[in-house]
């Protein structure tokens, strides 16, 4: 009953998630604290703010023109998303996807729309009115055909007029609804959330969500220009419990050519703790000696100095007790001697093998190097003291559950090679002009020796990527369109036995996700807060109609 009395609500939520190549180049600008989070409470566990619903709805109609949606259609036996979606609407009662629609139903779609979960399967929403009396005669039908309560009960008290639905003989009440701020808003409840609405109807505004400090200073520290923010404060058990960040602020905005949320969490520790997430402005760009079919690549710009006290969460519990128990020195030894731009880029074995089936993923008992190669370069402040370094790392490595072993190349190229028990590792050697180079497998880490020994090149990163985290200590891209390429293009013996059936299946799902360019991801620091970027790239079309025909309820 709770899942499909909300339906409504998780439509919209998951059109903005999901929904891409739509809606203006700039999102509505956020509503003023008289909008829906004034009646939101500010202890919820997490609170979605939608900002414009017609906005939202257009975009949603939008995206139901992408080939992947099209493609999940037809998993659901459907022709298209289109008929996919309309199939929804007609089950929701009101055509999301039009403006006109929602204001025929009774709704203020200008007026934004939110919602609050309240712990124990207890959620209200708020919605903008237009008309009353249609927006109660939308939700009466919606009480009477999908959750079969028809009978209908009016009552006034504090806050104002409530209406509510029940089933026949029962006294508890299905569905709610309170019109608030003289008929301007209303609240919306589902079983035991009935309760809950006059409560919010007459909380202060200091106890409102419009009033919540954290939520504040976090939306004044994101871009102004979004549809949709969300709320998770700290401490309440809902992804960030006690001890953590204080709170978790989202954004999101959508536009034809990305669906980007953005993210600030004010730091607990002190701001000299977010150091590392400074960017150099005048890191040394290594992208040029990355492998060209590299589909991803992650740069970092921060001064690794500032990662001594971070470097044992980003690497895990097995690791740093290893570095521990082999008494180096990280900071001294290995962070000091970093410069800011180290980069790591991965691509695609051309030895895979697909014909077996997904791999676990645990190195313990799969090697990734079976199926991506790995390249890692890094400045040095000092290369004689890495040299040292490497020199140890035979000795280091049974800590660690490796055999590191020093190598010599044609031409006395001086090399480290490393197997674990799951085969080939991470491979060493201080390349020309005192570069560190991490690779594998060794085929790779020879490729790329001979290509620090040359000018560097143009990179991995097509022109219309290399704008990504430009103001960010870290950056990464994950090249949706050269993955698929580089899967495409693999040879039949990669596909095993019979495998011709599992590359054209392989291959009819990745065309289907063409519309997807790239995924990228950018992390900084903004006075004392944590920032994060994150955004879904869409590829670049012609005009075509997006014109929908609302579903018939």
């Amino acid at each position: 009953m709770f899942r499909r009395a909300w339906l409504p609500t998780l439509l919209l939520v998951l059109a903005i998630a999901g929904c891409s190549r739509c809606g203006k180049d700039e999102g509505p600008v956020a509503p003023t604290a008289s909008g829906p989070a004034r009646y939101l409470p500010r202890d919820a566990q997490a609170s979605v703010v939608i900002h414009d619903l017609g906005a939202l709805g257009e975009k949603l109609a939008r995206f139901q023109n992408l080939k992947v949606a099209s493609f999940a259609a037809q998993l659901q036996s459907f022709s298209s998303a289109e008929g996919y979606v309309n199939a929804v609407m007609r089950q929701v009662g009101v055509d999301l996807r039009s403006r006109q629609a929602l204001e025929a139903a009774g709704l203020a779609p200008e007026l934004g729309a939110g919602a609050a979960f309240l712990g124990g399967n207890r959620a209200v929403s708020v919605v903008g009115v237009k008309d009353a009396e249609k927006l109660e005669a939308t939700f009466a039908g919606f009480a009477r055909t999908r959750l079969g309560a028809s009978e209908k009960k009016e009552e006034s008290g504090a806050g104002g007029k409530l209406v509510t639905f029940s089933r026949p003989g029962s006294t508890d009440a299905a569905l709610g609804l309170l019109f608030i701020d003289g008929g301007k808003f209303a609240l919306l409840g589902v079983g035991p959330s009935v309760a809950a609405l006059r409560p919010l109807a007459s909380q202060t505004e200091d106890k409102s969500l419009a009033k919540e400090p954290i939520l504040a200073a976090s939306l004044q520290r994101l871009p102004s220009k979004r549809d949709f923010h969300v709320f998770l404060p700290g401490g309440t058990g809902l992804l960030l419990p006690a001890g953590t960040v204080q709170g978790l602020t989202l954004t999101g905005l959508i536009d034809d050519r990305s669906v980007t949320v953005h993210a600030d969490a004010p730091w607990p520790d002190t701001k000299e703790s977010l150091a590392a997430l400074d960017a150099v402005k005048d890191a040394v760009d290594l992208r040029g000696f990355l492998p060209p079919d590299s589909f991803f690549v992650a740069r970092f710009r921060g001064d690794p100095s500032q990662l001594d006290g971070v470097w044992p969460y980003l690497v895990g519990d097995y690791l740093t007790r290893a570095v521990q128990k082999s008494g180096l020195d990280v900071k001294a030894e290995v962070l000091d001697n970093f410069k800011p731009g180290t980069v790591l880029a991965l691509s695609l074995s051309p030895k895979v093998q697909l014909g077996s089936g997904m791999p676990a993923l645990d190195l313990r008992r799969t090697n990734p190097f079976r199926f991506v190669n790995l390249v890692a370069l890094s400045e040095l402040e000092d290369a004689a003291r890495t040299q040292a370094l490497l020199e140890k790392l035979p000795q280091l490595s049974s800590d660690f559950g490796a055999k590191v072993e020093a190598a010599e190349l044609k031409g006395g190229q001086r090399v480290y090679l490393t197997t674990y028990r799951a085969g080939e590792g991470a491979h060493f050697a201080l390349g020309p002009n005192g570069k560190l180079l991490v690779a594998s497998p060794q085929s790779q880490l020879e490729a790329s020796l001979a290509t620090l020994a040359a000018k560097a090149g143009e990179g991995p990163l097509s022109s219309d990527l290399k704008d990504v985290g430009q103001d960010a200590a870290f950056s990464a891209v994950l090249d949706l369109r050269r993955l698929a390429d580089s899967v495409k293009n693999l040879p039949s013996e990669a596909w095993g036995i019979g495998g011709f059936a599992i590359k054209a299946t392989t291959v009819r799902w990745l065309e289907a996700t063409d519309d997807l360019r790239a995924v990228t991801l950018s992390v900084s620091r903004k006075e004392r807060a944590l920032q994060a970027e994150m955004s879904l790239r869409l590829t670049p079309t012609s005009p075509s109609s997006t014109t929908t025909q609302p579903a018939t309820p």
